[in-house]
Order: C-alpha cells, then structure tokens, then sequence
C-alpha cells in the first residue's frame, strides 16, 4: 500500500509540474499582446468580415494550442504511469524470486538434515544389531541377523548419500550400488565370494534406487545362504547398463551356484520390490541363478 502511495504521489507531482510549465503559454497566449501578434490591428482599409475571420482563425489557434498541450500531458502521465509501474513490478518481482530462493535453501537443508538424522538413526539400529548378533551362538539366528543388518545398511547408504550430495531429488545409482555392495564386505571374506559389478553411471530418483539396493541386497542374501556348494568358487556378478536412446537400464544378477536348493529358492522378497519397481524380472535357474529386466527412467 504505501509503494502504491508513493506511486500515485509521482504522478501527481509529474502532472504538478507539466501544468506548471505550460499555464504560462496559455495565460501568454490571451494576453493583448499575444492576440496582436497573431491579430493585425484593423486599419480602416479593412472590412468587417476580414477582422471577424482573422478573430475566428486566432480563437482556433488558441484552442488548437490547448488541445495540443492536454493531449501531451496525457502521454507524459501514461510514459510516467507505465515506466513507474515497470519499476514496481519489477521490484515485486524480485522480492518473490528472493523469497522463493529463500525457501527453497530452508527446503533444501530441512531434507538435508533429514537424512542426516535418518542415517545416524539406522546406524544406530546397525550397532544395536550388530551386539545382537555377536552375542548369538545359533547359525540360523545369525543369518537371519545378518540379512536384517544388510538390509538396513543398505538404507543407511541412500540417505548418507542423500545427505552428502546437493541434488536430492536423484541418485547416482553407480555411486550408490557400490556403497551397498562395501556393506558385504566382511561376508565376501569370511564366505570366500568374488563379488564384480560392471555399473554404467545414471541418474535416477531416491525411491528406485532404494528398491533396486534393497533388492540387490535380497538376492546377494539368498545366493550366500543357499547357492553354493562348499567346495566350489562362489562368485556373484551384477551389470547394470543404460541406453541412453532407449532411456532405460538393463539390470542383470547372476551367481554360479550349484546347489539344487538355490535353484529352488523363489525369491518373494525380490519379486515384491520388483512390483515396487513396476517392472517383471525373468528367472532362469539353468546355470546357478540369474535374474534380468529392464526398466525405464525418467531423466
């Protein structure tokens, strides 16, 4: 309201002024001497009709003047009005994109904090697991200890990587995968595995990087509780490839298991984020355990 005051307030001084300046061109131009000027003082030559016709010309002078005078005060006052209005929107303008950048730093750094305190939060959960299981002297407890603590670690890297990035509305997937797949680790070499992923780099949103972390974390599980044999290599490799043109990945997982039980084993968990995923992964169990699909992603 009061940029509004100050608005109109200009305008009135601007019109002020322009009747200022121009009321003594119109006083000068009904003095005598203006009138002699553009009225030749009639000698007795002159008729009659010859003095009214000159009258009558000089009165439209004087109106053509005023006319003339009115019409550029009115495009002066619109010139004024409009640039005026161009410096207030222009100045409104730029104190919502300063609001709106505002928010969105405060948004930015709510989300931050966030998975900050998600992430010490599960780690929290990792360490209490962790006691539990070291104090566990039943192998099929502690399996089921350690599937719960991957699957947990597996969420703890999403948001610790949410936290340290900037953009926190994607993920870079091959980033993230290998930070899922440093939480096996300690099993790679207590179980003796080779583990490879072959990871083309893609930026996807949180939520799909999650289920395809969790899953992939599901399928690692099962192929160590049930694919191998004890005497054979056990290896686990994964490819993730994006096509660019197609925008989509190509997901596959294969382990060389031998054991008949392996290939058995019906993944629920794994089909179930695979829904989550929107996407139908193909089974094929002829040599070890291999799962494949494709999915697209929005960029």
């Amino acid at each position: 309201m009061g940029k509004m005051n100050r608005f109109f307030k200009v305008i009135l001084f601007t019109t002020y002024l322009f009747l200022l300046i121009s009321n003594p061109v119109v006083a000068a131009s009904n003095t005598p001497n203006f009138l002699s000027y553009h009225i030749q003082t009639p000698t007795e030559s002159d008729d009659f009709f010859s003095q009214k016709k000159s009258k009558t010309i000089s009165k439209q002078t004087i109106n053509e003047i005023k006319k003339s005078q009115i019409l550029i005060l009115i495009v002066v006052v619109f010139f004024v009005s409009g640039f005026l209005f161009l410096i207030y929107h222009i100045k409104k303008t730029k104190i919502i994109n300063n609001q709106l950048a505002s928010y969105a730093k405060e948004n930015e750094f709510l989300i931050s904090e966030t998975n900050h305190r998600v992430n010490n939060n599960l780690q929290l959960i990792s360490i209490l697991i962790s006691e539990s299981l070291r104090k566990k002297q039943n192998d099929a407890n502690k399996i089921e200890f350690e599937k719960l603590l991957s699957k947990v670690e597996t969420i703890a890297s999403l948001h610790r990587h949410l936290y340290l990035t900037k953009n926190k509305d994607k993920v870079e997937l091959k980033e993230y995968l290998l930070e899922v797949k440093n939480n096996f680790n300690s099993i790679v070499t207590e179980k003796d595995l080779t583990i490879t992923f072959t990871l083309d780099s893609v930026n996807i949103n949180p939520d799909d990087a999650m289920y395809l972390g969790l899953m992939i974390t599901e399928l690692i599980i099962n192929s160590v509780k049930y694919a191998f044999t004890s005497s054979q290599k056990k290896k686990i490799n994964l490819q993730v490839q994006w096509d660019k043109i197609k925008q989509e990945i190509t997901f596959n997982y294969q382990d060389n298991g031998e054991s008949s039980k392996g290939k058995e084993i019906r993944p629920i968990l794994v089909l179930q984020l695979g829904q989550q995923l929107a996407v139908n992964p193909i089974l094929n169990s002829n040599r070890g355990f291999c799962l494949t699909f494709t999915k697209k992603i929005e960029i």
